[in-house]
């Protein structure tokens, strides 16, 4: 029964899979729906057959359970019900002594005995599993607790009889009936969970519930708050017109030799995207950069694989992408900018090969060449302006910098560089809020990624999906680079190694539950993030793209997919031999 589900859980992953590749529904919606499909079906089957049971050494060491089930839970509540029932007991002892006693003075040597039971009664919860807890958006199940028997504790009103003056009867006797007074208000306040079945379930479901949709939710937070402040510094810089001279000053700088002006325009698209990113950055800089290239004669295929080839080398260190990979994997930056510049590196070495092999295979005469009509920016832009582009990435990478004040940083220096222009401070407030507009979507899409990771991440669906998982992913260095070089193309399509969809969903399931080390897994999405980044047709600049150009995205396809895929096999290998024992 327990494989059944695991397989029932494999068989959501492969319908939302195939939707979204047929592009029948948004990855938007799929991810949180999956993550609460995966969620609901693992609880249901975990209330009604239960989960394996935790291995013997485990159990006889006392520690804490890796996988808790709702059988655990169960025991849980009993344990709250007990240590409830146990200080309620003593708080009535307490309120029986003091109604008891006429003479105040004798209470404080017969309650302490009680005083020194409260005080060795220890925790009683060392060995209950945390349910439901992500520190520190949801404190979980034990914390609740603790927090009602904080409510429940009988030593401080015993300490408090310390400072009452037994001198003065009359006060001591008002002293004592408040002490008394809240004993009783905290044994009315004491509720207990539920002994019935149907209860437990309910708030076995509530409690796994909240975690989804809390959680979840702010589970990559400090990613969204950077991707925020990202779009605002993209905007500015388009809106600056920062990018568009940088393009122009290239191209009338760079001669007239195929070679070297595609190469510059190369570099300087890479520099651009680094920082900057969208549909609208990429068709400002390709409006400019395509009739650049076809120019001094190079196809449109060509000129075409020279931009989304910049585009995605530069989004390999996106300070963006790369606080989402801090998070999402648990890296270090230490452990992830080895990683990042490396794909820098095949990014480069393919570019420049595409680069060779177009001025000199796919040259056009000159009487085929066209000039570019477009005139340059009008307003005159200082060198320190320039420069803006590479800011976040400079304090990001060599000044560690996190990239949310990297952010701010780069926005105030350029507007300082900008201030005495006319209209700078509403140039500057448009761009914030217009940079804040445009990166809902990923905001939103990172919103439904962290959903995802928090509901494979529970014990419910990990208890069912390792073990299919397991002996089916690599486990080895060998397995891990035929499978996934091999595989690199299905991120093509919004496939399953779609980095910005189903890719993510798939690193979930293999760091949840597979050995490989998170550094492989990222590897792997990004080696195959190199075909769909440059090749896949339904990018929208690759849409854009084709259609400025005058081909077709099946053109580009055909053409890039060759040498893409050599480079994509070429990172798995070198990760393969890096992370993969």
């Amino acid at each position: 029964m327990t494989a059944l589900v695991g397989l029932a859980l494999l068989l959501v992953f492969a319908i939302f899979a195939t939707l979204m590749f047929l592009e029948r529904i948004s990855t938007l919606l799929a991810l949180p729906l999956m993550a609460t499909l995966f969620l609901a079906i693992a609880l249901a089957a975990d209330c009604w057959i239960g989960t394996p049971p935790p291995p013997t050494s485990q159990a006889a060491e006392n520690k804490p359970l890796e996988l808790p089930s709702f059988d655990d839970y169960l025991r849980a509540r009993e344990t709250t019900r007990a240590a409830i029932a146990a200080r309620v007991e003593r708080l009535e002892t307490l309120t029986s002594t003091i109604e008891r006693n006429s003479d105040p003075s004798a209470i404080s040597g017969s309650l302490s005995a009680a005083l020194l039971t409260a005080r060795n009664a220890g925790n009683e919860f060392e060995s209950v599993p945390n349910f439901f807890a992500r520190p520190p958006h949801v404190s979980g199940y034990r914390a609740s607790v603790e927090e009602r028997l904080k409510q429940l504790d009988i030593v401080p009103l015993i300490e408090s009889l310390s400072a009452i003056d037994f001198q003065n009867e009359t006060f001591a006797k008002a002293e004592l009936e408040k002490i008394a007074q809240r004993a009783r208000m905290a044994i009315t306040s004491a509720q207990p969970p539920a002994a019935s079945r149907l209860a437990a379930i309910r708030d076995y479901f509530a409690g796994y519930f909240e975690l989804l949709l809390r959680g979840g939710s702010l589970t990559l937070y400090a990613t969204i708050i950077a991707t925020i402040f990202g779009g605002m510094f993209a905007v500015y810089v388009k809106n600056l017109g920062i990018a568009e001279r940088v393009i122009y000053w290239t191209a009338e700088f760079a001669g007239e030799r195929p070679f070297v002006i595609a190469s510059a325009v190369f570099v300087v698209t890479t520099t651009i995207f680094t920082s900057v990113g969208g549909l609208g950055t990429v068709i400002m800089i390709g409006s400019i950069v395509l009739p650049v290239l076809r120019s001094v004669g190079l196809s449109p295929v060509v000129g075409a694989g020279v931009l989304l080839i910049g585009i995605a080398a530069g989004g390999t260190l996106n300070p963006v992408s790369r606080r989402l990979w801090l998070d999402f994997y648990g890296l270090s930056p230490e452990q992830l900018d080895p990683l990042l510049w490396t794909m820098l590196l095949i990014y480069a070495l393919l570019g420049f090969g595409w680069i060779a092999w177009g001025a000199r295979g796919g040259l056009l005469s000159s009487f085929d060449s066209e000039a570019t009509a477009k005139s340059p920016p009008r307003e005159s832009i200082g060198v320190a302006l320039l420069l803006a582009p590479v800011i976040p990435v400079a304090l990001v990478y060599f000044a560690r910098m996190e990239e949310i004040s990297a952010f701010v940083v780069s926005i105030a220096y350029m507007f300082l560089c900008a201030c005495r222009r006319p209209g700078a401070v509403r140039v500057l407030t448009r761009s914030m809020i217009e940079g804040a507009q445009t990166v809902m979507p990923p905001v939103l899409l990172m919103i439904g990624i962290g959903m995802l990771v928090t509901s494979l991440a529970t014990p419910p669906v990990q208890s069912y999906l390792r073990p299919l998982v397991e002996s089916a992913a690599p486990q080895g260095r060998w397995g891990y680079i035929l499978l996934f070089g091999l595989a690199a193309p299905l991120a093509l399509y919004r496939g399953p190694l779609n980095v910005w969809g189903m890719g993510l969903a798939v690193s979930a399931t293999l760091l949840a539950t597979t050995p490989l080390p998170p550094a492989a897994v990222l590897g792997a999405l990004l080696a195959a993030g190199m075909i769909q980044g440059i090749s896949d047709p339904t990018n929208t600049a690759n849409v854009w793209v084709a259609g400025y150009s005058g081909i077709t995205t099946a053109q580009l396809l055909r053409f890039t997919i060759v040498p893409v895929w050599i480079a994509a096999i070429v990172a798995v290998i070198v990760f393969g031999v890096w992370y993969v024992p």
